[in-house]
């Protein structure tokens, strides 16, 4: 890969604002580790005895060292230190994916913990079980193995009962889409620069390699030489900027979803209300 040194004051800055970036995720994912088991009488440890079996804190626990490990993997992969600097370097494809990743398992984790209810949080918690039994049947599908779907729906049914959820029959719900949780979650944002659905957005789509997603965030510089009446070849870097402002909405809905478990997991409510 030809790598292209960056001279514009702007880029620089942006470059500087990742590196503060990945320093802000790490300290999200050092406030979270000690809670990875909630405390007694904390609104998740209610919500996990009465559904010990497909508890919440563990599924959005689970989710947040997802996202944090996706953004630490991008650290790894950008940034080059030595005894007297820090330099930056990134392909135009690769480090967007990690971002919407991120962003993806940050969503999943904030909706999830997100009300204020604890029955509507595991009921969220058991829509996110079928879903994943869902994604796993079709991998099983597809490999040729015998499928487990109806067992392990059925057990999930079991489990909403259990769990004291009355006549509510999850089998009959369907989990939002990443868009409507992203609709749904744009509320809680503050100082956007992007909406959080806009962000996972591009980001997907550089995910797939579309060409719109990197004609909308990457540089384009025209090879010497090239140029025809029909067009010209074009070298094609990453825009340290539009990256930056990403992350930058991939920490922020982070850190919004950390300070949530916190609150849940941190200690008992101060009244009914918040259980």
């Amino acid at each position: 890969m030809i790598q292209f040194p960056v001279d514009d004051e702007d880029e620089v800055k942006h470059s500087q604002w990742i590196v503060l970036l990945f320093a802000r995720a790490s300290s999200i994912e050092s406030a979270l580790e000690p809670l990875i088991d909630p405390a007694e009488g904390s609104p998740l440890f209610l919500d996990d005895a009465r559904s010990p079996h497909h508890t919440v804190s563990t599924y959005a626990f689970s989710q947040l060292s997802v996202a944090t490990g996706c953004i630490a993997s991008l650290e790894q992969m950008m940034v080059r230190e030595s005894e007297d600097k820090i330099s930056l370097t990134a392909s135009p494809f690769g480090a967007y994916a990690l971002v919407r990743n991120a962003l993806d398992a940050t969503a999943a984790a904030l909706w999830l913990l997100e009300p204020a209810n604890g029955t509507l949080r595991i009921k969220r918690r058991i829509l996110l079980g079928l879903d994943e039994v869902a994604k796993g049947a079709a991998l099983r599908e597809t490999l040729g193995q015998p499928s487990v779907k109806v067992k392990r729906r059925a057990r999930l049914k079991e489990i909403a009962e259990q769990a004291g959820l009355g006549e509510w029959n999850p089998l009959s719900q369907e989990l939002p889409s990443m868009t409507r949780m992203l609709k749904q979650l744009e509320r809680l944002h503050e100082n956007a620069v992007f909406p959080w659905l806009a962000a996972w957005q591009l980001s997907s789509g550089h995910a797939h390699g579309k060409s719109w997603a990197q004609l909308a965030s990457n540089e384009l510089q025209e090879v010497e030489g090239t140029r025809t009446a029909t067009g010209a070849q074009f070298q094609m870097t990453i825009r340290f900027g539009m990256l930056a402002a990403v992350l930058f909405e991939a920490v922020q809905m982070l850190e919004v979803a950390c300070v949530r478990y916190v609150v849940l997991a941190g200690g008992p409510p101060t009244t009914d209300r918040g259980a």
